[in-house]
């Protein structure tokens, strides 16, 4: 599928698009490794897991509206509390909970980036505006910063600023508005149909990047498997 021209801005996700977690599970920082017994969170039911992360998620999801990484540290320490609650067998402690509350927000080895995120975000500056479109937290800023690439970014659009999350248009035009530039002269880079769905419903290009694990092509969106391949398909 060919992208239409004239293309003058481009968008991304940040998760399995310019970074990924280290543990493989963005909930689940290095720290619960140290607490959590892993053949005691094995032996737990699945169904018990899936609905006790699905609680604790609810409470995340109704209460996005948040712009401090200090509001995030009290989110998380209600979400992981909510998860002891739910699954005693983990034994987390108060403190056990703000150690790892502090480390999802603070600990910036949970997270990796890809190696050529920062050399293509840089080929790409020279031409394009830049911007970023992603469901997070305030911690956002510092892991962008970690990576050394926040600055490469004139359009930031964080889902917590804005208490919404993708694919709801209000992150799409929020993002819009910032670039300044008609949606159909951008991209939107997401790992998620969905994402691409609602960033074409507003008239933004979508292109689907399969970089996470046990990703699958879609036959309705450009693809490619690693950021820099995004520099071949992009227009002369």
């Amino acid at each position: 599928m060919a992208l239409y021209t004239p293309i003058k801005g481009i968008f991304f996700d940040a998760g399995w698009t310019l970074f990924y977690p280290t543990t493989e599970h963005w909930l689940m920082p290095h720290k619960c490794a140290e607490y959590i017994d892993p053949h005691v969170f094995s032996a737990i039911p699945k169904d018990r897991k899936d609905m006790a992360f699905a609680n604790a998620m609810k409470y995340l999801d109704d209460n996005h509206l948040i712009v401090t990484e200090e509001e995030e540290l009290e989110q998380f320490k209600v979400f992981y509390s909510m998860l002891s609650f739910d699954l005693p067998e983990l034994n987390l402690t108060e403190r056990k909970i703000e150690d790892i509350a502090r480390s999802k927000v603070y600990d910036m080895d949970n997270y990796c980036f890809y190696d050529d995120t920062a050399s293509t975000l840089k080929a790409l500056q020279s031409r394009y505006k830049l911007g970023i479109i992603s469901d997070t937290w305030p911690s956002i800023k510092r892991i962008l910063e970690y990576g050394g690439i926040y600055s490469f970014f004139e359009a930031k659009t964080f889902s917590s600023y804005l208490g919404t999350f993708k694919p709801d248009k209000l992150m799409y035009e929020h993002a819009l508005k910032q670039m300044n530039l008609p949606p159909e002269q951008t991209i939107f880079i997401d790992d998620g149909v969905e994402n691409l769905a609602g960033a074409q419903k507003c008239g933004i290009q979508p292109v689907l990047i399969t970089a996470k694990p046990n990703s699958e092509n879609s036959d309705r969106y450009p693809s490619i498997k690693k950021l820099s391949e995004l520099l071949e398909i992009l227009p002369n």
